[in-house]
């Protein structure tokens, strides 16, 4: 029997409507990886329009050359206007909440003298105006990056904004010299008038009229500047806004900011060869007298056990190998723990509940939750399936946990994390524990599965 037909009696060994789908999903695997995660993070930088960012406007108008300059809010209403990002106004207050909590991503700050800073361009003393961006790498890292793009549209809509203001400036430059000249004209020729006609007093309040106009002509006439305000003044006019930006809580470097998504992908990875190579259920256990509780947790615990090894071995070497350095250690092992039983909890119960099969819907649920727990990428910028997906696959907590003990933030996006993962612990376990009653219940099906590996 050659080589051919033996691979053949392999693939044919597959009998039944549901053992034949098992060479379909094996040659699925590839597209379903592929194509989910190129699906779910094929433009992320087309789809900023749903990430929900802030500005707050705390400017105020001045009075320049008799014109009011209100850049701050000439600004604001571009940056409305563009749909780059998900802009919203905002007060100082709700933008701070907003961006600790996640609402927003970043936020940007217009200061109470930009409009007075852009007005002085013109004047003998010009300086920079400065906007503030405010980043949160705890509601991730490579947004962040992306906001450099939102420097790009700042500084594209503060350009228009100075020439505004510097148009309005000139605007009332020229109406004040033209009112000068009138005047002066004016007196030059109540003057010419009243030369050889007039009285003495009006002749002496023409010349002075005319004087009046002439100096009010050479004040608005700008004095030369000096070679050192001329340079300054150049500069300014060169970079009319300085942008700073600020961190509440800084990831530093990019695998700092990634590891929490990393982390995650590792423990379950663990689970999902764990039960290739461990027994999920003891067979003499299941046959005999012991609860289907105590059955279900002999199952799942050496593998619980080892997987929380396993973590805190690969917390060890990212910490001291590549300087991890998290805030909270504690809370960062603490959740490691907790994720890894979690994780092995869930694939505990897809292996006993459908056996090989339990080993292919782990991996579907690897894919779906690398696609949808916004580890990379805001979870916003992806198609409407991996949002809807985002609130109810364990990875999504788990990546928003490691964050705040990595690199800071609130403490109730800790403690959800905690909660949520503890409740999947604990059905995963009932199901498995549900399962292990059922198959005591012997049937054909029991006696020979429909697939053996």
């Amino acid at each position: 029997m050659n080589a051919l037909r033996l691979a053949w009696l392999e693939l044919r060994r597959f009998r039944g409507p549901i053992p034949r789908l098992v060479p379909i999903v094996i040659a699925l695997v590839p597209l379903l990886y592929g194509a989910l995660y190129l699906w779910s993070n094929w433009d992320p930088y087309g789809k900023l329009n749903r990430v929900p960012v802030a500005i707050v406007n705390e400017d105020r108008a001045v009075q320049a050359d008799g014109q009011t300059v209100d850049a701050g809010a000439q600004l604001t209403a571009r940056i409305l206007a563009d749909h780059t990002f998900q802009w919203h106004a905002a007060d100082a207050s709700q933008a701070a909440d907003g961006l600790k909590d996640g609402d927003y991503y970043f936020v940007v700050t217009v200061p109470p003298d930009f409009s007075a800073a852009l007005a002085s361009a013109g004047g003998p003393q010009p300086r920079q105006a400065d906007l503030t961006m405010t980043l949160n790498d705890a509601n991730g890292f490579i947004v962040g990056k992306m906001a450099e793009s939102a420097k790009v549209q700042l500084q594209a809509s503060v350009s228009q904004a100075v020439q505004a203001t510097f148009v309005q400036q000139a605007y009332g430059r020229l109406a004040a010299l033209k009112q000068n000249l009138g005047q002066a004209a004016a007196g030059a020729r109540q003057l010419q008038t009243g030369i050889g006609t007039a009285p003495v007093p009006e002749l002496q309040q023409g010349a002075q009229q005319l004087a009046a106009g002439l100096d009010q002509l050479t004040a608005a006439v700008p004095v030369p500047p000096s070679q050192q305000a001329a340079q300054a003044e150049a500069g300014v006019l060169a970079a009319p806004v300085q942008i700073a930006v600020q961190n509440l809580h800084p990831a530093k470097v990019y695998g700092r900011g990634l590891a929490p998504f990393f982390l995650s992908i590792a423990m379950w990875v663990f689970g999902l060869i764990a039960f290739m190579m461990l027994r999920p259920l003891n067979t003499r256990a299941l046959a005999g007298r012991s609860g289907a509780l105590t059955v279900a947790l002999a199952g799942w615990l050496p593998a619980a056990f080892l997987s929380i090894v396993g973590a805190y071995v690969l917390y060890g070497v990212v910490d001291l190998g590549l300087g991890l350095d998290p805030v909270d250690v504690g809370k960062t092992l603490l959740l490691l723990a907790v994720a890894a039983a979690s994780f092995v909890a869930i694939e505990h119960f897809l292996t006993v509940a459908f056996g090989v099969i339990g080993d292919a819907l782990s991996l579907v649920l690897l894919m779906l939750q690398l696609t949808s727990c916004g580890g990379l990428y805001p979870v916003e910028t992806t198609p409407a399936m991996f949002r809807a997906l985002h609130p109810v696959l364990p990875m999504s907590y788990v990546v928003e946990g490691l964050r705040v003990t990595i690199s800071g933030g609130q403490s109730w996006v800790l403690d959800r994390a905690f909660l949520v993962l503890g409740a999947f612990l604990v059905v995963a376990l009932a199901l498995s524990t549900l399962t292990v009653t059922r198959r005591r219940m012997w049937s054909m099906t029991t006696l020979k599965p429909a697939i053996q590996v």
